[in-house]
């Protein structure tokens, strides 16, 4: 009993947290936790507090994240937004540009749309765009740029699961680095149903490589037309790496 209080006590003691979150939403270089982690440590140190005693601070840290993991995610994704150095694309995806070319304007939906990027593009070409990110930093970027750029913007802030996709809806839908699940066939599901007939699914991101079963993610949407599919390395917007990319356009049969 006395472990289950005191594992309770830490998940509910945010004072660490709000210490942690205020130090990196403004001096924290983004990455994968456990070198966030060990960053934070190494300052902690530097304040003199003693070696036992940041161990601790860093496990309190960690098993909040894990109980947090939208709150954690959602200070991942806004420090990404402010920070300079940032490597990703401000510029409208091209693969975007080769799915929607010659398709009638109508309903799209960007998942995880960031800063705007893609959606500002769409809805500059006639779409009537809505989107949503779990970052409230990248949507008030987004509605900034849309603002300047003369266009209207429907975003929500919401998490994937929190999103309402809809039923039969979306004329197109886009995944750009949205960092979904593709192996959730409930969630590819849930997408599915919400694409109108005849409409179209475009995803990019990291692709499999050469070490990975051979069309593997292609398998998984074999319910769709495919009208376009690679999967072959590139300088990825997101991460500004060489790495295999995915590309896909899917209509909806």
């Amino acid at each position: 009993m006395t472990a289950i209080l005191l594992a309770l006590a830490l998940l509910t003691d945010t004072g660490p947290w709000q210490a942690f979150s205020d130090w990196f939403s403004k001096e924290g270089t983004p990455g994968p936790p456990p070198m966030v982690f060990q960053a934070y440590g190494t300052r902690l140190k530097a304040q003199g507090i003693a070696d036992a005693d940041v161990k601790v601070r860093l496990k309190e840290l960690q098993e909040y994240a894990a109980g947090h993991s939208k709150e954690a995610l959602t200070l991942h994704f806004n420090r990404i937004f402010t920070w300079p150095n940032a490597p990703f694309s401000r510029e409208p995806s091209e693969f975007l540009k080769r799915a929607a070319a010659g398709r009638k304007p109508g309903r799209v939906l960007d998942i995880a749309m960031g800063q705007g990027r893609n959606s500002i593009w769409l809805a500059k070409n006639g779409w009537t765009v809505s989107g949503y990110d779990i970052s409230d930093e990248a949507l008030r970027q987004a509605k900034t740029a849309a603002e300047a750029a003369g266009v209207a913007l429907d975003v929500k802030l919401a998490s994937h699961d929190e999103y309402e996709l809809g039923q039969s809806q979306w004329d197109l839908i886009l995944m750009s680095f949205a960092f979904t699940n593709l192996d959730d066939k409930a969630y590819l599901q849930r997408v599915r149903d919400s694409l109108k007939p005849g409409g179209v699914l475009v995803i990019e991101g990291f692709g499999s490589g050469p070490d990975k079963e051979t069309n593997q993610m292609l398998k998984s949407f074999l319910d769709y037309r495919v009208l376009l599919f690679e999967d072959v390395p590139g300088i990825s917007d997101w991460g500004k790496i060489k790495t295999p990319l995915l590309h896909m356009a899917l209509e909806k049969r």
